[in-house]
C-alpha cells in the first residue's frame, strides 16, 4: 500500500476529545503495523489551551487502557486544509466553527463528524467530558474508541 493517509483530528481546546482520538489512532496503526503511512495530528477551535499537554484526567483514562496521548494543544488554522485529506471534529460546533473557515467546496468534503463512524453511524457529538466526572471521561474514550477503529477500516478498505 503505498497511500499516505492524513488525518486531523479537532475538537473544542485540543486538550481531551481530539488528543484521545490522535492517541487513539496512533495507537492502532501502530498496532496494525502501518503507521508509516500516516500523518495524525490534533487542533482545537479555540487558542487558549495552545501549548498544553492533554487534560491529565483523559492522559488518565486513556493509560488505563494502554493507550499513550503526546499531543501537545493549538488552534486549528486555514492551512490545516492544505495539510491533511481528512479533517475529524467531535461536535456539531467544532463541526460548524470548521466549515466556517473552509474557503470552497474541497475543503468542505474533508470535513466529517467522529461518530459518523459508531457503530450506529449516529452523527452524534462526542460528549466533552472536561466539566463532568471521571465517567465522563471513561465514556468518552468508549466512544471515540469505537469511531477510530471504524473510521480506519473504512479508510483502508477504499484502497
Amino acid at each position: 500500500m503505498a497511500t499516505n493517509y492524513s488525518i486531523l483530528f479537532v475538537c473544542l481546546g485540543n486538550i481531551c476529545r481530539s488528543p484521545l482520538a490522535d492517541g487513539l489512532m496512533v495507537h492502532e496503526v501502530n498496532k496494525r503495523g502501518i503507521a508509516a503511512q500516516f500523518k495524525i495530528d490534533s487542533a482545537g477551535t479555540y487558542a487558549g489551551h495552545s501549548g498544553e499537554r492533554a487534560d491529565k484526567r483523559m492522559r488518565k483514562t486513556a493509560a488505563n487502557h494502554g493507550v499513550e496521548l503526546n499531543s501537545i494543544a493549538r488552534q486549528f488554522i486555514i492551512n490545516d486544509f492544505d495539510k491533511f485529506e481528512h479533517i475529524v471534529v467531535m461536535d456539531d460546533s467544532n463541526l460548524n466553527n470548521v466549515l466556517n473557515l473552509a474557503r470552497n467546496n474541497s475543503d468542505r468534503e474533508k470535513v466529517v463528524k467522529l461518530r459518523t463512524f459508531d457503530n450506529q453511524k449516529s452523527g452524534k457529538d462526542v460528549d466533552d467530558p472536561y466539566y463532568g466526572g471521571i465517567s465522563g471521561f471513561e465514556n468518552c474514550y468508549n466512544v471515540v474508541s469505537e469511531s477510530i477503529v471504524n473510521f480506519l477500516d473504512k479508510l483502508l478498505k477504499q484502497d
